[in-house]
């Protein structure tokens, strides 16, 4: 049996933790492959929706910010934003627990501003990418850790132990 290359090693679990629907992360993850390459790392993965309201899944590896759209009939997939990290000006973030969500605006090379709500699998996912956002633009030379199979809990004697 062939190995994973990073991509998938990385991508599937970013995946699983985000709750995407197979058919959507089907019919998204050519054009996202395209743009990270083999040998990135995916960080996190979550579903987003910009001002016209369409869906759309957010990619953030260790290099890159890929915004992909989808079409309302056909369902036909196109890429929204695809930039190095570096051609990103003024990110901004804002979590909202209350709203299971996170406001995230950002300038592209081009000078167009991004406002961009995102929508992740979970609160402690929203957490998860408050983090990698936090190590892609505001530490030099950050590290953002790739995403891993979910760890499950488990409780032995009123400690919490992970599996992480």
């Amino acid at each position: 049996m062939e190995a994973l290359d990073t991509f998938s090693r990385t991508f599937l679990p970013a995946t699983a933790l985000a709750k995407l629907p197979g058919g959507t992360v089907a019919r998204h993850v050519p054009v996202l492959r395209s743009c990270a390459g083999n040998r990135d790392a995916v960080a996190v993965v979550a579903r987003c929706t910009t001002r016209s309201g369409r869906r759309n899944v957010l990619m953030l590896t260790r290099s890159r910010l890929v915004v992909t759209c989808e079409s309302g009939l056909l369902r036909r997939v196109g890429l929204h934003l695809n930039a190095d990290l570096h051609q990103l000006a003024d990110v901004t973030w804002t979590p909202e627990p209350g709203r299971a969500g996170l406001q995230l605006g950002l300038t592209a090379i081009d000078g167009v501003r991004e406002n961009l709500w995102v929508r992740p699998g979970s609160a402690a996912e929203m957490w998860r990418l408050d983090e990698a956002l936090r190590q892609a633009f505001r530490t030099p030379w950050g590290v953002i850790e790739p995403a891993r199979a979910a760890a499950l809990p488990a409780r032995a004697a009123g400690r919490t132990l992970s599996l992480a």
